[in-house]
């Protein structure tokens, strides 16, 4: 089993102390201790920290390597030992004088970046100055083989395969997706899980008509198990098992010659 837990936030735009306070207030209840059975899972947005595309990405870069190497980073670490989840952040990293569009991992009682991923896809208006990420990262939660992506990867059905034959169970999305195409965000979380018999668990900004909301997590028979409110700010929560998902793949194993 595990608690996901998706931060839906209205991202002000570059304003780090603002949105930071804010995942503090929307997190504060959230809390594990050592003792728990269940692991718990924290998504934030993509670029959460800066709003999406900030007026100058080069300087809102940032290295996540390590507690002390960026504020994002910091802020990741400090949430991962307050709540004892672990923690999954977004923001802009640097790499060979280009910048990715950066997942980073955080888990307690770790100074030390546990997981990342870079963007695959980049979106039209990040094409010009952000490099492509080159692979699928999976890391595990427990037993939970995860793989992480990021808003327009959700278009490309053959990156959620390439991470499903690595072994991801668990697939997240870290988005700024538009209100204006909110129906094709519905649509294309529960095609990925469809055909990947995979859960989703995908976080979407909100607050604007340029950022839609409407979190949700998918099973991997393709059903919503928990959604936000529209565009409500709020904290998206639900817990997945895997035994029903073992037991649907062997009942129904569209996937048994792909894997």
């Amino acid at each position: 089993m595990l608690d996901i837990y998706l931060v839906q936030m209205d991202v002000a735009p570059n304003d780090k102390a603002k949105n930071f306070a804010k995942v503090r207030e929307l997190t504060a209840k959230i809390r594990k201790n050592a003792n728990d059975p269940v692991p718990g899972l924290i998504v934030l947005p993509e670029m959460f920290a800066t709003g999406y595309l900030p007026l100058h990405p080069e300087s809102a870069a940032e290295d996540f390597s390590t507690k002390d190497s960026g504020e994002t980073a910091k802020l990741l670490y400090e949430l991962a030992n307050q709540t004892g989840c672990t923690v999954m952040g977004a923001g802009i990293a640097k790499s060979n004088g280009t910048l990715l569009n950066h997942s980073s991992v955080y888990v307690p009682e770790c100074a030390q970046e546990f997981a990342h991923y870079d963007k695959r896809r980049p979106f039209f208006m990040e094409q010009a100055k952000f490099s492509a990420g080159e692979k699928v990262n999976l890391f595990k939660i427990a037993n939970w083989n995860t793989a992480a992506t990021i808003c327009f990867d959700l278009r490309f059905p053959e990156l959620y395969r390439d991470a499903v034959k690595a072994g991801a169970r668990l697939i997240t999305v870290q988005a700024a997706w538009p209100l204006a195409r909110i129906a094709h965000w519905k649509t294309l979380l529960q095609a990925r899980a469809i055909e990947d018999q995979v859960y989703m668990a995908a976080v979407n900004c909100t607050g604007s008509e340029l950022n839609g909301g409407n979190s949700m997590i998918v099973n991997p028979k393709g059903e919503i198990i928990a959604s936000a409110n529209g565009q409500e700010e709020s904290v998206v929560y639900a817990r997945i098992e895997s035994t029903p998902q073992e037991e649907y793949r062997i009942k129904f194993p569209v996937l048994k010659d792909l894997l």
